[in-house]
């Protein structure tokens, strides 16, 4: 959510980001990084934004995206989302963070930006995994399959391979991208706004299935973020929308 101007675009898109997660019954929201499109948002945007994160039915996990990154200046140094529920929960520390939805049988790690520059390396130092269930990572930043050195919060091939993560949410880019090495699956979810270099709106709805792995599916939004399910005939695994 944005400048003024934008913000009509901006609204709507998380309003029917929600809007998807309550009619898809997702069981996790994933938000993997800016909320907002910068880090002056007025009184009025921070009021709607924890309206809206307050209508999701299920555990909402976010981390911060480089356009509201955890700098000295941060937005959220003024603005805790945590206060729209006990079901929100925010991975704000510089070197990430777990959390474990037990009854879902899932492990969530998430590592937000902090400041956007070339050092700054978004998969640096996945915990290894000792969860007997889905393990699933968040993160933000500019997917590369080489070269491009000098752009900043890089992500390589090798990186999310040796990450052993069975599914990674991806932020920054605003294209719904799929992408897969060694054993993780990703993707970025695309942008639930029209104003974001792409006419297309859509989200990330990601199928954990027991026996089979993980199955992303690209969501047309009405005009919607990134989510993961499970099928219910098995012991199931959670819908995620972020």
């Amino acid at each position: 959510m944005g400048a003024k101007g934008e913000e009509s675009f901006a609204q709507r898109g998380l309003i029917d980001v929600v809007d998807k997660a309550i009619e898809l019954e997702v069981d996790l929201f994933l938000l993997a990084g800016d909320l907002f499109d910068h880090n002056r948002v007025k009184s009025r945007c921070l009021e709607f934004a924890s309206e809206q994160l307050a209508r999701v039915q299920c555990p909402v996990v976010m981390i911060t995206g480089n356009h509201d990154c955890m700098a000295d200046y941060s937005v959220f140094h003024r603005y805790d989302p945590t206060e729209a529920g006990e079901h929100i929960h925010f991975i704000k520390d510089e070197e990430g963070g777990v959390l474990d939805f037990d009854d879902l049988g899932v492990r969530i790690w998430g590592k937000g930006i902090v400041d956007h520059h070339p050092e700054n390396k978004p998969l640096e130092r996945v915990p290894e995994n000792e969860h007997d269930g889905w393990y699933i990572g968040m993160t933000h930043g500019y997917y590369v399959e080489r070269g491009a050195g000098l752009y900043s919060s890089l992500i390589t091939p090798d990186e999310i391979a040796d990450s052993k993560l069975d599914y990674l949410a991806l932020g920054h880019v605003h294209v719904f991208t799929e992408i897969c090495h060694g054993e993780t699956q990703a993707a970025y979810p695309g942008s639930p706004n029209m104003n974001q270099g792409t006419r297309e709106m859509t989200a990330a709805h990601v199928e954990f299935q027991p026996g089979e792995g993980v199955k992303i599916n690209r969501v047309e939004l009405a005009g919607h973020a990134q989510a993961v399910s499970r099928k219910a005939e098995e012991p199931v695994m959670p819908s995620f929308l972020g």
